[in-house]
């Protein structure tokens, strides 16, 4: 027996057979192209309609999110807590089971300022004399007070004369005032007596009675008026 090689005893044994026992018929697997393994099959993942229409589902899932959060109201815009002049409240009336769904709104009206005049206060009472042609300062063509607070407290006419007493203020001292001819004498500080008042300058005196007028000079009656209106206070 002689010795072969191995193509000798694959060949007695698969007649027909010729070559490389190692190898298969066109060098490969059967129905394999040459020269290597066949092609892996391709996924329909990677086709390029399926990858456009991919992206486009999910911009349209990222397009829903964005248009939730935008629609969604968010704390300014709640119409109950923004500021405003009134207030409304929901009041339930009526027996139990009945409802009244009709909202109160109250009102709060701005702020309105007062003004408050005080009238002005007269101290004392003017007095109203009884000789004519006088008020409460005198003759109204003269003499008359000096001030315009001084009241008179003494009023005298004669045919030839017209005497105030006046004082000054409402608790002043008091001083005298005659028109004779024309002519106007004013005297400080006359003294009372009862209802007379004696106005003193240098040697005269003048004193005003309710009977009349008396002017006197060191000591010596030289003038007597009789009174035609006469009023005190």
């Amino acid at each position: 027996m002689s010795a072969g090689g191995p193509g000798d005893q694959y060949g007695s044994r698969y007649p027909g057979f010729q070559g490389d026992p190692m190898s298969y018929p066109g060098h490969g697997y059967p129905g394999g192209q040459s020269g290597g393994y066949p092609p892996p099959d391709r996924s329909p993942w990677s086709s390029p309609v399926v990858l456009v229409a991919a992206a486009a589902g999910v911009l349209l899932v990222i397009g829903g999110v964005l248009a939730a959060f935008l629609l969604i109201p968010s704390d300014d815009d709640d119409p109950v807590s923004a500021p405003g002049t009134s207030t409304t409240t929901s009041t339930v009336t009526g027996s139990p089971g009945e409802r009244a769904d009709s909202p109160t709104v109250t009102i709060t009206p701005p702020p309105t300022t007062v003004t408050t005049t005080h009238q002005p206060t007269t101290t004392g009472t003017r007095p109203a004399p009884t000789v004519p042609g006088a008020d409460w300062q005198g003759f109204t063509d003269g003499p008359r007070c000096d001030a315009a607070n001084d009241p008179a407290v003494a009023i005298l006419r004669t045919d030839r004369s017209r005497m105030i007493i006046c004082r000054v203020g409402e608790a002043g001292g008091l001083y005298y005032k005659g028109v004779a001819d024309g002519n106007l004498k004013h005297i400080d500080f006359p003294t009372q007596e009862g209802k007379y008042f004696i106005a003193r300058s240098g040697s005269y005196e003048y004193i005003v009675t309710p009977s009349g007028l008396v002017i006197r000079q060191n000591g010596n009656t030289i003038a007597d008026e009789p009174a035609i209106a006469y009023w005190s206070r």
